[in-house]
């Protein structure tokens, strides 16, 4: 197999032994920085940090269990970008080598410091309603093979997960594996920022495994490394133990507030996302379906949005009055200057400070989309803001007023790959702050549109889907949105 990483560290051999490798001799070397090579009767290398579960002893001999790329060089055969599970047996020639082995993997394992201890959430009801099935088939002889004991607790109602992780013990876990689609992310977030020690619980690392209806996190983080969206390389990436941060954005109207991790948006996709559920029955064609039906009838809101542009997107949008602009994100910068004193409460995020130059830009008008993302993936199979990244503090704007309908089909067939942002019809923008201010439908209708973030509606105008629901916040009155770079801590490849 292939092998990277800096050549000096393979440089150092800290042990070198003549042995049976699958019952063929071969001289096995180990060099520091966890390379092992062998060499003989048959040839091949493997990097313990890369590839390696971890070990098990049977008698006298030292299964190496490995969960490797497959590769057109090296043991594990034919070209594939999947990674296979296959067992390594060692057997040295005495049992000082089979000792001395046995302690420097052991000690490579160990400088990784992986995670030991996990609190394993797990949503029964989402998606295909199969993430039992994919815990037991897929994650659990994984984490079996690497030792990572959990504790398993099933979700049982909406916000669950988020009462979970606002009363959870962090010191009993090295971190959180969230076994579901994208919302129980979401509640994790939410629950460990909402607790008194929010600024220690959220550097709490928290791994998803793909197993709801959208799955755009770990998307973004596995497609970021080149590495297929499966439950079980989504395993083997909590088990690795690699961590990335990401940024958090705070949704404010009020004394209400949410925080997100994925995307907010309003117009066709929300009302796509949201009113397509009446046709659930129909299953993965239903989306499809009322995406046609959607812009067949196609609406329009009117409306505005404010933002504070990334450097280099100053061009887009009309200048609006700072001053008027900062007021209400100022007002709650001063209201949590007294708390400084008594420990700062979490209610400081989503604030701009006053010593900061924002200058805002505004967008009037009837609106299509708009949509506001974290990260490039907002499912397996749509990628709404190519450029996004997970920590950079900015979050990325896409707009869309005036389409012909075609232009705008076309459009939703390029959501695969990103290419939708090239079209003229699209204003894709990064910003540091976003303030929406939504309106009714256009032609004279008193009905209003629905606000969906991270998959759920944060909001819904009169005579819209789902009016038995509650929401967390009114539709009309302006919703404030702002990042905080890099705080929370995810799992990566």
């Amino acid at each position: 197999m292939e092998f990277t990483g800096e050549q000096q560290q393979w440089d150092e051999v800290l042990m070198s032994d003549d042995l049976e490798l699958n019952g063929l001799h071969v001289t096995m070397t180990l060099f520091r920085g966890g390379l092992i090579r062998w060499t003989g009767a048959i040839s091949g290398s493997l990097i313990i940090e890369n590839d390696l579960l971890g070990f098990s002893i049977e008698g006298s001999s030292i299964r190496l269990h490995c969960f490797t790329k497959r590769e057109a060089d090296g043991w594990c055969g034919v070209s594939s970008g999947n990674r296979v599970l296959k067992d390594v047996c060692l057997c040295p020639k005495n049992q000082e080598n089979f000792g001395n082995w046995c302690e420097k993997i052991q000690t490579c394992l160990d400088a990784l410091e992986r995670p030991k201890r996990l609190l394993l959430l797990l949503n029964p009801f989402g998606g295909k309603k199969n993430a039992r099935g994919i815990l037991q088939e897929h994650v659990k002889p994984l984490l079996d093979l690497a030792r990572v004991t959990f504790t398993l607790q099933e979700t049982k109602f909406q916000l669950h997960a988020k009462d979970i992780a606002k009363t959870m013990d962090l010191s009993k876990y090295d971190g959180i594996l969230c076994v579901s689609g994208d919302g129980i992310l979401v509640e994790v977030v939410n629950g460990l920022l909402e607790r008194s020690d929010w600024e220690d619980a959220i550097r709490m690392p928290i791994g998803i495994i793909p197993a709801g209806t959208g799955n755009g996190m770990v998307k973004s983080l596995m497609d970021d490394a080149d590495e297929p969206c499966t439950a079980a390389n989504a395993a083997y990436t909590v088990i690795k133990g690699h961590k990335r941060q990401l940024d958090v954005a705070t949704v404010v109207q009020g004394h209400a507030r949410f925080f997100s991790v994925l995307m907010l948006t309003w117009g066709l996709i929300a009302d796509i996302d949201i009113e397509s559920e009446k046709y659930r029955w129909m299953g993965s064609m239903r989306l499809d379906f009322y995406s046609l039906l959607r812009i067949s009838h196609l609406r329009h809101y009117s409306g505005s949005v404010s933002f504070i542009p990334a450097p280099g997107y100053e061009g887009y949008g009309e200048p609006v009055c700072t001053e008027k602009e900062n007021e209400s994100f100022l007002k709650s910068a001063r209201t949590n200057e007294v708390q400084e004193n008594e420990g700062k409460s979490s209610d400081c995020l989503g604030v701009l400070t006053s010593s900061e130059n924002h200058e805002w830009k505004c967008i009037k008008g009837k609106f299509v989309v708009v949509w506001l993302h974290n990260v490039p993936w907002g499912s397996e199979d749509i990628m709404p803001a190519p450029d996004a990244k997970f920590s950079d503090g900015y979050l990325d704007l896409v707009i869309v007023n005036e389409c012909p309908k075609w232009s705008l089909l076309n459009l939703l067939l390029k959501l695969k790959d990103g290419g939708h942002v090239k079209s003229r019809h699209v204003q894709y923008i990064k910003v540091k702050a976003f303030r929406l201010t939504p309106g009714t439908r256009t032609g004279n209708s008193p009905q209003g549109g629905i606000i969906d973030v991270d998959g759920e509606v944060l909001a819904r105008g009169e005579g819209t889907f789902g009016q038995n629901d509650a929401p967390l916040m009114s539709y009309g009155p302006t919703i404030e949105v702002t990042i905080e770079k890099g705080l929370a801590t995810l799992f990566c490849p």
